[in-house]
């Protein structure tokens, strides 16, 4: 059976936590580590954790130096087993009861073993309102993400000895993405499921502050995929005029 590390960072947000540990508790295969990495909240967090019994989880509460810092003590934890690890937020959820399964019947099924998994999610706006979003090819990388990271699942034997680059606030998944995918057989090593594996929370921090998110996007690319400063330029105002459009369609369909 196929070994997964569900990382989960959280602070002062007990009630979205609730909402991923309920996704979980759901799943019938139940061959995971629940790695949760609190940063110290003060909303009664690590006393709900505490009274929860949960043999799966393991539990860090301490302050961090952010959204990455904290990821980077789940990935550390994660690729000391064998497996796959799930970065899967606070207020984010497995799309249903048998995501799990799905996606290890999918690894198991493959004739060459996957370093990536990945696949469809279900974007919760706002309003309450999800939105069924399909991934997109693995090489759309050099654009942007091909679905929310919380669709991700990264082969704990190349995932060790990467990190998220703290430098970057915002888009620091787009980053390690783009390294761990770097000098891979997309044919072979990715594996991309069509079907919804995640709720993704849109309120987050990289949501809410997105055109800043866009023009770490523009660094990454100029530094790891060696854009020119005109080709990455001009991505990003794409990028900056789509999300612009959305946010003007948004306010007049209120």
């Amino acid at each position: 059976m196929t070994p997964f590390s569900i990382v989960t960072i959280s602070w002062n947000n007990l009630e979205g936590l609730k909402q991923t540990y309920e996704s979980l508790r759901a799943q019938t295969y139940r061959n995971f580590r629940w790695i949760v990495i609190d940063g110290a909240s003060k909303d009664g967090t690590l006393d709900w954790l505490q009274s929860l019994n949960e043999a799966n989880a393991e539990i860090t509460c301490e302050p961090d130096k952010g959204i990455y810092d904290a990821m980077n003590k789940g990935l550390r934890q994660a690729v000391q087993t064998p497996g796959y690890t799930l970065f899967l937020n606070s207020g984010d959820s497995l799309a249903d009861a048998g995501v799990l399964a799905d996606v290890a019947a999918a690894i198991e099924g493959a004739a060459v073993a996957p370093k990536f998994v990945y696949g469809d999610f279900f974007r919760r706006e706002p309003n309450g309102y999800m939105r069924h979003t399909t991934a997109r090819p693995i090489e759309r990388v050099r654009v942007g993400l091909p679905a929310s990271h919380q669709t991700m699942y990264f082969e704990n034997e190349r995932l060790r000895g990467m990190s998220f680059r703290e430098n970057y606030k915002l888009s620091a998944d787009y980053c390690m993405l783009i390294e761990f995918l770097d000098g891979l057989d997309l044919g072979t090593a990715v594996i991309c499921l069509q079907r919804p594996l995640c709720i993704f929370d849109a309120t987050g921090v990289s949501n809410m502050r997105r055109f800043e998110a866009i023009k770490e996007d523009m660094q990454i690319r100029m530094r790891f995929l060696k854009y020119s400063a005109v080709k990455a330029f001009a991505l990003y105002l794409a990028h900056y005029l789509h999300t612009h459009s959305k946010i003007v369609r948004a306010a007049l369909n209120r």
